[in-house]
């Protein structure tokens, strides 16, 4: 609204039909009027959840017996009316979102949480990870968004679908671990069968089997493990950039380390058991032959 037309209150004397011949001519000419007109006209078509009049009455007559009624004019204005009804329409849009909201589940560093879904799929979360669902349209779409890492023990139903920043998993019923990370992408399919889709492209796996994301293409592998080693305590690397094991300690830590760009495509190779942040830093750069040091307030200072 103009500076103009708000020292002059032109808008509400125009609701309250207060207008000179003079002023009308100028609200119309400012092309506020306009806009003001199909804003009154809308009000008409908008629509609120069903209220239960009766039930509302007999309540609010229950909490306020002993409140004395205060007379108030009959004559409403036009701003009283669109008030009213944008409280209604405000209220009825917030228990809209309230009630169909997604719930979204988070972790912090060093923190793994054991989640169940609707209908009784278990999910392992781990640190630094969030899931996202809605549990409303749960029968409608079993749908979970994941960032991070998470182990699906996915109950039997219909189709089970996990979605990435990167690729997404479509299941039945069965038991895999996704790891969504960075530039990282793996999923490791302990029971049943899992789809994977990348970009127009899918691997097919089951159990023992499993796809990584490499130079932008679905690469199919076999492992040999029953579960995830992360929900133990363990990571292992076999030629993993250093760049990303650092990224995985800082999950898994509350340790700031700003590793130098010389170190950051040296490839590590082994398994880290996190004991305590003393232990996993001595396993990785003691091995690769790297001097560093600790300080107290968890800053890693490299040599």
């Amino acid at each position: 609204m103009s500076k103009h037309l708000e020292d002059k209150n032109l808008i509400a004397r125009w609701m309250d039909d207060r207008l000179s011949n003079e002023e009308k001519e100028q609200l119309k000419k400012s092309g506020e009027l306009d806009a003001l007109e199909a804003v009154i006209d809308d009000i008409d078509t908008w629509k609120v959840e069903p209220f239960d009049v009766d039930a509302g009455l007999a309540k609010l007559k229950d909490q306020n017996a002993s409140v004395i009624p205060i007379k108030r004019s009959k004559n409403k204005t036009w701003w009283s009316i669109a008030a009213g009804v944008a409280v209604l329409f405000t209220c009825s849009f917030l228990w809209y979102y309230l009630s169909n909201g997604n719930t979204t589940v988070v972790t912090e560093i060093a923190e793994n949480r054991s989640i169940t879904l609707p209908k009784g799929t278990l999910v392992e979360l781990d640190a630094a990870s969030s899931i996202s669902y809605n549990k409303n349209e749960w029968d409608n779409s079993r749908l979970v968004s994941l960032k991070g890492q998470a182990y699906f023990n996915v109950s039997s139903g219909s189709s089970f679908i996990v979605e990435t920043p990167t690729a997404q998993v479509s299941v039945l019923g069965t038991q895999f671990n996704v790891s969504s990370q960075n530039e990282q992408f793996s999923v490791y399919c302990y029971e049943g069968k899992i789809k994977v889709s990348y970009r127009g492209d899918y691997e097919i796996i089951t159990v023992g089997q499993s796809v990584i994301l490499n130079d932008g293409k679905l690469q199919k592998s076999t492992h040999h493990s029953s579960g995830p080693e992360w929900m133990k305590g363990i990571s292992t690397y076999d030629r993993t950039p250093l760049k990303t094991v650092i990224s995985d300690v800082k999950r898994y830590y509350n340790v700031n380390i700003d590793l130098p760009s010389k170190y950051e495509n040296q490839q590590f190779t082994g398994t880290i058991a996190h004991k305590d942040l003393q232990h996993t830093l001595s396993t990785i750069f003691t091995t690769m032959e790297i001097e560093y040091s600790l300080k107290e307030d968890n800053t890693v200072i490299f040599e």
